[in-house]
């Protein structure tokens, strides 16, 4: 990690719920950040203050905003800025369009002009989609069943493709139910911050399914390490599974909310909703611990109890 002190480092989608971890271990590590985000999926308030952070404030899609931000150069390019969850991409499947491709597209573009050390892409554990198995592997082939799966995938094809066309190295990392501090409730996100809202509020949580259901859900922290190991090893122009290689009921993050909480919220279930049919998924991350020495350390008992610790103090 001693790799990013005094590097110029950009950050897209710096703001964000992952975007915003990983920019304060950068500044842990000495890095110099510039982080890009355009502020309608995040709250303000999630980066701190450093003389060593310059945050623009813009959109992936607007050219000028790019040739301002690109007016630097970086030693390191991470590319997190998405339009964020699958229920919005399918009620607005252009808009996730127009920001996922085209967006990133001109991301890798202005990244290949300046060759930094890697240019280094947030994927999706939802771009596996509906599999006979319910653990995924690097090889097994990608399923999108969402326009936002859809559209992580094709930004990894994009990554291979610039980096054949002009020589830009990449990697890939596909992120598996990340969850922590800075990731805020709300309608469009995830469940473990929406179940921890409502429980602190004491009002019921809600699992739409059996509850059986199961995710490879990943603390932030062990998110950020794996993307900076995919920076700075040697093994480049490859795809990495982020997860923790173990699978968590919707039902036990429920109950250890509701014990972490201390209310008397109630579970309550409801069908499955249309665009979301998958019964278990656990990512497989042996590749990643081989190549990359990625070590997930956070259970899922220690994830949650730090994330509530967050959201009694935010």
């Amino acid at each position: 990690m001693n790799n990013f002190s005094g590097c110029k480092v950009l950050v897209t989608g710096g703001n964000g719920a992952v975007g915003s971890n990983l920019v304060r271990k950068l500044l842990d590590l000495d890095a110099k950040v510039t982080v890009l985000d355009d502020f309608s999926q995040s709250v303000r308030g999630n980066l701190p203050v450093n003389k060593k952070l310059d945050i623009v404030r813009g959109n992936i899609v607007n050219q000028k905003t790019l040739d301002k931000v690109f007016n630097k150069k970086y030693d390191y390019v991470f590319h997190l800025a998405a339009r964020f969850a699958n229920e919005m991409s399918v009620n607005d499947p252009m808009e996730d369009l127009r920001i996922n491709i085209q967006g990133t597209m001109q991301v890798l573009l202005k990244a290949s002009r300046q060759n930094p050390e890697r240019f280094v892409y947030t994927s999706s554990s939802s771009i596996y989609g509906h599999q006979m198995t319910s653990t995924f592997s690097e090889k097994t082939i990608p399923l999108p069943s969402t326009p936002y799966a859809s559209s992580k995938l094709s930004g990894e094809h994009y990554c291979n493709a610039i980096h054949e066309l002009y020589g830009l190295d990449y990697a890939i990392v596909r992120l598996s139910n990340s969850y922590g501090p800075f990731d805020p409730p709300g309608k469009f996100r995830n469940v473990i911050p929406n179940f921890m809202l409502n429980a602190i509020n004491g009002k019921d949580l809600t699992i739409f399914g059996t509850g059986k259901e199961t995710r490879d859900f990943t603390y932030v922290d062990d998110c950020v390490d794996g993307i900076l190991l995919a920076a700075v090893k040697q093994h480049k122009n490859q795809v990495f599974n982020l997860g923790t290689g173990k699978e968590t009921t919707i039902k036990k993050i429920a109950d250890i909310i509701l014990g972490l909480t201390q209310h008397r919220s109630k579970i309550v279930y409801r069908p499955m909703r249309t665009f979301d049919h998958i019964k278990r998924r656990r990512m497989d991350i042996s590749k990643t611990r081989r190549l990359l020495n990625y070590s997930p350390i956070i259970k899922i008992e220690t994830g949650l109890a730090k994330t509530y610790e967050w959201f009694l103090n935010r």
